[in-house]
């Protein structure tokens, strides 16, 4: 139950944290049209401020229902390709034939 809680808390800091990148981006455009200079600035804080806001219900709302990637998750899946990485290099080395290259691919990929 508090790996749950903890991937939740995590989605809000990611949804909040994309969504105040957003909205300064968003804010300063707005502030920048509307007031030269100082509409930037404050276009950028506000925009940053609501964007935060709404990334944080939104964004971790989303990623709640579709499911970010746990942080094992991604380690492994960075494992699996750095060792691809490797065999594919040791192949075109040619220190790997083709039949050993895929025999070792396939028993990485668990096919």
């Amino acid at each position: 139950m508090s790996s749950e809680n903890d991937k939740k808390e995590d989605n809000e800091k990611t949804g909040k944290l994309a969504g105040m990148g957003a909205g300064a981006i968003v804010g300063a455009q707005v502030g920048t049209a509307v007031m030269p200079v100082v509409g930037t600035f404050a276009g950028a804080v506000v925009g940053g401020v609501l964007g935060s806001e709404v990334g944080k219900k939104v964004g971790s709302s989303l990623l709640n229902k579709f499911g970010g990637k746990s942080k094992e998750e991604t380690a492994e899946k960075t494992d699996v390709s750095s060792e691809l990485e490797k065999l594919a290099k040791l192949h075109k080395q040619g220190v790997l034939d083709d039949d050993e290259f895929k025999a070792a691919k396939a028993k990485l990929l668990n096919l």
